[in-house]
């Protein structure tokens, strides 16, 4: 609880910028990765070969709606080694969706979804949403993420 008071804190420290500086809505992910420093694709992240097998063997209607603010820590740590670990499925659909300090975009969809933190991974499959990782994940990216599709499957 503590920790995450301090992340929202210091996400908060950085929202202090002139919105115009960060991007907001939609954005690709070779934009937001080669227009922004602070979003590199992490060469300290590895992924093992077992999380490579559970990326390649993800359903291709997997969709992940990524709601970033590009002045958060949290966005800028977490969003490019979600990049990096979909690397291994081009069949993934991802969503970059750029958020104001406000927490809102101009097609209003992270208001509508009841977004509150960034980052927030929006995970769909089939056109239904089966889970989502707030700010960090539990255990890993890959790990939750196969954890919501395994429990999709067993319902």
């Amino acid at each position: 609880m503590i920790a995450s008071s301090l992340a929202l804190m210091s996400c908060a420290s950085h929202a202090g910028k002139s919105g115009s500086q960060y991007p907001v809505g939609d954005i690709k992910a070779e934009q937001l990765l080669g227009q922004f420093d602070k979003f590199t694709l992490p060469s300290n992240y590895s992924i093992s070969e077992q999380e490579q097998a559970l990326v390649k063997a993800w359903p291709t209607e997997l969709q992940i709606d990524v709601y970033f603010g590009a002045w958060c820590h949290d966005s800028q740590r977490e969003v490019p080694r979600l990049l990096k670990a979909l690397n291994g499925n081009s069949n993934i659909a991802i969503n970059l969706i750029a958020l104001d300090i406000k927490k809102q975009e101009p097609q209003g969809r992270a208001t509508q979804l009841g977004v509150k933190y960034t980052p927030t991974f929006v995970v769909s499959l089939a056109g239904h949403e089966i889970g989502r990782i707030v700010e960090r994940p539990n255990n890993s990216l890959v790990g939750d993420i196969d954890s919501f599709i395994k429990a999709n499957k067993s319902e």
